[in-house]
């Protein structure tokens, strides 16, 4: 009699503990979880073992196969990844108890003899079970035997060599590879069953968390993600991290996602139980020591170079600073494309972009494809561009991500420069002029793409733009190839700026073209700021002008440049500036003694802000605090140069505009 999915014996129903046993063993070897319910899993394996073992005589085998098997069988060979989970304080106690179950009876199976031969592959298979003279096979699952050899459905299987020659073919074979042992002989998982329930989990170490990450570029929420096992897939039905969990990890949920869509998404389940198959220690006695999961952390760490390649690393309080700076990428993501640049595919092809019809009621007449590509890209723009300004503004001199910034800009780029690239700009309110609106600014020739629309739109070759009767809002697309070429940018800017709609890829366009974006690139490129010295500290990115100062104030020039970045910068709280200046606190209470002194600047020291000194005059409470004479300052600046924010300025010219504009305006 065929189940649901039309597959021959149907699966028995589930105890509540063995749904809990399917949870936690598929969780591990798949990121969404089991779907459906099965008999035991631990039934299999044991069966498997034991067939393995030749205690089981084919018959036997293929009577106990069932076709909803948990897909256990990258396992073999890798079962040190179940034992980090088991030992992990995070797992949930019952999927605990599983995962020692599981191992106690992995133990017992030819699975945990180093010196028994074992493959793990695909089969197109004919027969669920075979042995011979050489060897034995077994499918991880199957069905009706008589369904298996009609159908030659497509199965997991183990094999193993008993001497010289191949086992026995289950049929056409897919795929196969050997399944060494390295960590979890008989000894070692006996061993450590016997002291997790002696002992309890391992003790969390945030420094084994740190080392990882250090070693890797990794986030620390990545990191921690890896430590306690590849737990935590957003969208696993088992192993979701608990609130206690969480407090553990010292992560959100928030990060949790980050970290797997973003870091991990583009590795495979068997990466993740390959990297983990080894770390443990030969003594598993060793774990509760001090530094145990240190260990574990460099063997990961050796492990993922291994795997993914040797990359340049990022310190591990940049990658933390980098958490919120794009923000739809992580700290880590943003920091591995910057300091790699070459390494990030849309950074070094160029991308051809069309649109397409889309009829669907929330993206109507408005997709622009490769859609995944396209939004990746968008991603990027936007990523690069403000970790450029970041990177200048807040690494010191010498730090490898900042030293990339300026490389992961001159490719980006040229990417723009590409004339296939369209990108979305804005949807455009026509108002009472309805399509007068949009061939009076981008005129009347017909866009022209190789996917047929069904909405007409137009192209002034920067610009394209709908056309749709009776509707008041155009989607408009742009070029970044021509912008800035002649006075079409002109009239696209006039309605994006206009635009109650995001200006995301386009203002992120008009900024990397900028004046600003291009200084700061250049400044970096040229090593005149000492390596380990920060734009942040006037004395050394801008030291005639401190001298100056120093001179018109007659203070000392600690004083003249903690007065400098007083006018100028958004958050000098006391703890950045001593980080900028490399001050002692003491030295930074001596240098803003002259400064109160002459009435230059006030003393507030309210709880939580960070700052103990501020402009003369009122200010914001944040956060972060601030003199409401910057506002007056910005706006001047931008005034004078609408093109060139003054945030987007290099530090010595804003340190130098800010000094000017004091003289004029004095703060009060």
């Amino acid at each position: 009699m065929a189940d649901e999915t039309g597959r021959p014996d149907g699966p028995a129903r589930l105890s509540e503990h063995e749904r809990g046993t399917e949870a936690a063993l598929s969780q591990l070897v798949t990121r969404s979880g089991f779907g459906g319910p099965s008999r035991s899993t631990l039934a299999h394996i044991d069966m498997v073992g034991r067939f393995l073992a030749g205690a089981v005589d084919p018959a036997t085998a293929v009577a106990g196969q069932t076709s909803d098997v948990c897909p256990w069988g990258p396992l073999a060979g890798r079962i040190g990844a179940a034992a980090l989970r088991a030992v992990s304080p995070v797992t949930a106690d019952p999927h605990r108890e599983t995962l020692l179950a599981l191992l106690e009876l992995w133990s017992r199976t030819p699975m945990a003899d180093p010196a028994v031969r074992l493959r793990r592959g695909r089969v197109a298979a004919s027969v669920t079970a075979a042995r011979d003279e050489h060897g034995a096979a077994v499918t991880i699952g199957g069905a009706d035997p008589e369904w298996v050899a009609r159908k030659n459905p497509e199965l997991a299987f183990l094999d193993r060599a008993f001497a010289e020659g191949a086992p026995p073919a289950l049929g056409d074979v897919v795929e196969v590879a050997d399944a060494p042992l390295g960590w979890g002989t008989a000894d070692q998982l006996t061993r450590l069953v016997a002291l997790v329930r002696a002992k309890g989990p391992v003790p969390w170490d945030r420094k084994a968390v740190d080392l990882l990450a250090g070693k890797t570029g990794l986030s620390r929420t990545t990191a921690s993600v890896a430590l306690c096992g590849f737990l935590g897939h957003p969208n696993a039905k088992a192993g979701k991290l608990s609130p206690q969990a969480r407090k553990t990890l010292k992560v959100t949920f928030r990060d949790l996602e980050d970290a797997w869509f973003r870091d991990l998404e583009g590795h495979t389940d068997e990466d993740r139980l390959e990297l983990l198959a080894d770390v443990l220690p030969q003594d598993p006695e060793e774990l509760w020591e001090p530094g145990g999961l240190g260990e574990v952390a460099l063997r990961l760490s050796q492990a993922w170079r291994q795997r993914f390649g040797a990359k340049p690393v990022a310190p591990p309080a940049t990658v933390q600073a980098a958490e919120t700076v794009a923000p739809n990428v992580t700290g880590a993501q943003l920091c591995e494309w910057l300091i790699d640049p070459g390494a990030v595919p849309l950074l070094t092809k160029d991308l051809d972009t069309w649109l397409e019809s889309d009829d669907t009621p929330k993206y109507r007449h408005q997709k622009c494809v490769p859609a995944a590509e396209t939004l990746q890209l968008r991603n990027l723009i936007e990523a690069v561009l403000l970790g450029l300004r970041w990177s200048y503004d807040e690494l010191p001199a010498g730090d490898p991500v900042r030293e990339g910034a300026s490389a992961a800009y001159d490719l980006l780029l040229q990417r723009l420069a590409h004339p296939g690239l369209l990108l979305p700009a804005c949807l455009f309110d026509t108002g009472s002029e309805g399509l007068d609106a949009i061939t009076g600014r981008f005129g009347t020739t017909p866009y022209s793409g190789p996917s047929e629309l069904t909405v007409d739109y137009v192209d002034d070759g920067l610009t394209v733009a709908s056309l749709i009767e009776h509707r008041r809002l155009a989607s408009l697309f742009f070029r970044p190839a021509l912008y800035g070429v002649d006075d079409r940018t002109e009239r696209l800017a006039e309605v994006v700026d206009a635009s109650r709609d995001s200006r995301h890829a386009f203002e992120r366009v008009r900024l990397l073209r900028g004046k600003g974006a291009e200084a700061m690139a250049r400044r970096i490129r040229s090593g005149a700021l000492p390596e380990g010295a920060y734009e942040a500290d006037p004395s050394a990115s801008a030291p005639s002008l401190v001298e100056e100062a120093a001179g018109r104030l007659d203070v000392p020039p600690d004083s003249a440049a903690l007065y400098l970045q007083l006018l100028t910068l958004t958050a000098p709280t006391d703890r950045n500036v001593r980080k900028w200046n490399n001050w002692t606190p003491a030295r930074l209470r001596k240098a803003a003694e002259p400064l109160v002194a002459r009435d230059l600047v006030a003393r507030h020291e309210y709880r939580g802000d960070g700052r103990k000194i501020f402009l003369p005059g009122p200010y914001t409470q944040g956060p972060p605090p601030q003199e409401t004479w910057k506002a007056g300052l910005k706006a001047a600046a931008d005034a004078e140069d609408p093109r060139n924010p003054f945030i987007w300025r290099p530090l010595p010219d804003r340190f130098t505009y800010a000094w000017h504009h004091a003289q004029k305006h004095p703060p009060a």
